[in-house]
């Protein structure tokens, strides 16, 4: 079993739980899925539209995934497909990211050798939890505003609106009280978006138990809950970029020396990619490097040739699926900090609650134990 102070020091394991291959692991899985299927719906509705729309995307941006919040000139059908792929995205994270929580929330109890089989048999049981709690939550809000918005809607009737508009004001002080509800419902919604996995994942609780717990800790300890995610965002911002640089860098040393030897071959490679990465390669390039640097025989000026060979084609294909893995891998790492550091601080926090250990268990992970946690002066 881990030995937690049950302050913000701890929080600084995420170094050390967040670098881990079971969770940087499942999370890169997750990501690939998801990027397939958003790539996949973007072009499924390319083909539905018909004439030369899949050759002016794949012209423009290649497999590069392109968020639909970002002004192209794209039909609404495939702008639709790109929000629904989005929705995919989100969908999948959290359900990894509940999987790496409950990795990690087992760990902190002692069991190093809790598999990704063993949560992906949890997730099974919880998903519906997931998504119920964001759901639940989301109807909740909606019923709040729904009050207001029909009052209004009310005070628009021809000849009793107005009436109807005096006498709903009587009720001002019963509104005030109600929009606080609202606002808190707002934030414990916001706050949801991070600790949903890490709840669902230390405690086992289902949809109504996920809310209330989200609701305490937000009302009980909001300073230490913003202080704590803001430390955590620190660590994610000292931490990613180290892993950036020595994930390209070695991807880019192997290339410096292939490259020296054969220009010509990475040259072409390097400019097919670049092509099917919507121009990303030389883009990079442009922000990086002076006026008229080449890098790796990449510049401003590069035209690639009419005709590519099948090696330089096939040689391209495995860089793009490195690079596509490489940039993949530095979101897992993100992604495996934040579900480290959001179930630490949620075990953190939740003594300060109700007084219980979510690492000390009696039996099973079901059955945790309400026990007296001491908690050190921060």
């Amino acid at each position: 079993m881990e030995q937690m102070q049950f302050k913000f020091t701890d929080i600084y394991q995420v170094r050390n739980y967040g670098f881990s291959l079971r969770r940087i692991g499942i999370h890169l899985i997750g990501i690939l899925l998801a990027y397939l299927i958003y790539e996949i719906l973007i072009y499924l509705s390319l083909v539905i539209e018909g004439g030369s729309e899949v050759a002016k995307f794949w012209n423009a941006y290649g497999i590069l995934p392109i968020p639909p919040f970002i002004p192209t000139e794209l039909t609404s059908l495939t702008t639709s497909a790109m929000w629904l792929g989005l929705i995919i995205f989100a969908s999948i994270f959290y359900l990894v990211s509940t999987m790496a929580s409950k990795i990690t929330i087992e760990q902190l109890r002692g069991d190093i050798f809790f598999s990704i089989r063993n949560s992906i048999k949890y997730i099974k049981q919880k998903w519906l939890t997931v998504f119920g709690s964001y759901l639940g939550l989301l109807a909740f809000i909606l019923l709040l505003l729904l009050i207001p918005v029909s009052i209004g809607l009310l005070g628009k009737i021809p000849l009793v609106g107005k009436s109807i508009l005096t006498i709903s004001s009587i009720f001002i002080p019963i509104a005030f009280i109600l929009g606080l509800l609202t606002v808190l419902s707002i934030a414990v919604f916001i706050s949801s978006l991070f600790f949903v996995p890490a709840v669902v994942s230390t405690t086992g609780a289902d949809a109504f138990e996920t809310i209330y717990q989200l609701f305490a800790m937000l009302w009980n300890q909001p300073w230490r809950l913003v202080s704590y995610g803001l430390l955590l965002l620190l660590l994610k911002l000292i931490l990613v970029p180290i892993w950036t640089v020595f994930c390209f860098a070695g991807f880019f040393i192997v290339l410096l020396l292939t490259h020296a030897l054969h220009p010509t071959y990475i040259q072409e490679s390097l400019g097919i990619v670049n092509k099917w990465l919507g121009g990303t390669l030389q883009k990079l390039v442009d922000l990086f490097s002076m006026e008229n640097t080449t890098f790796l025989g990449i510049n401003t000026t590069f035209q690639l040739p009419a005709m590519t060979n099948l090696s330089t084609t096939i040689c391209a294909i495995f860089i793009t699926l490195t690079l596509i893995c490489i940039v993949g891998g530095v979101v897992a790492y993100l992604f495996s900090l934040a579900s480290v550091g959001t179930t630490l601080i949620y075990t953190i926090l939740r003594p300060r609650i109700d007084g219980q250990n979510l690492i000390q268990v009696i039996g099973t992970d079901e059955q945790i134990s309400t026990l007296s946690v001491q908690i050190g002066d921060e």
